[in-house]
């Protein structure tokens, strides 16, 4: 069973964590419904090596890699899958980075429903790059190492202010 957010975050002491509504459409909320989102967790790392940023792109955004947990994994094991998966980068879990609570409304009715997301800290096991990151049909253009983080960074604030406070 997941542990909730409060749990997660006693594990680890001193935990940004942050909470938002978020209006989406109604096509895209259904899908988050029908996927099971409601409840349920999403994992990602901050992987840094010598002062670069492991990211992923998937168009023309690049995000700390990442996705969902699944049901027989700790956060902390998700995390590691998911970087894996993802980029081909070994990764082990140093720290607790942050922890966002979303709950999504879909527009124009009262409908909502909760995701969580635990951003780990990570250092690289090994740091070569797959030659065809995540999986098949993962939306995963690109994977690379950055020395800054992009402009077009999904929630770049808070990649740069874990970026800044651990690197």
């Amino acid at each position: 069973m997941s542990p909730t957010p409060d749990e997660l975050a006693a594990r680890y002491g001193d935990v940004y964590r942050k909470a938002e509504r978020i209006e989406i459409d109604a096509e895209r909320f259904d899908r988050g419904i029908e996927r099971g989102d409601d409840g349920a967790w999403g994992v990602g790392a901050l992987v840094v090596d010598s002062g670069r940023v492991l990211l992923v792109r998937e168009g023309d955004i690049w995000l700390l890699p990442g996705g969902r947990l699944e049901s027989d994994e700790t956060p902390e094991a998700g995390a590691v899958r998911e970087v894996r998966e993802e980029t081909g980068v070994d990764a082990e879990i140093t720290g607790l980075g942050a922890i966002a609570e979303q709950t999504f409304r879909r527009d124009g009715s009262a409908a909502t429903f909760d995701f969580r997301f635990a951003t780990f800290l990570a250092d690289p096991v090994s740091t070569d790059i797959a030659a065809d990151p995540g999986r098949p049909g993962e939306g995963i253009d690109e994977a690379a190492w950055h020395g800054d983080v992009p402009e077009n960074t999904f929630d770049r604030d808070l990649v740069v202010r874990l970026a800044r406070e651990f690197m």
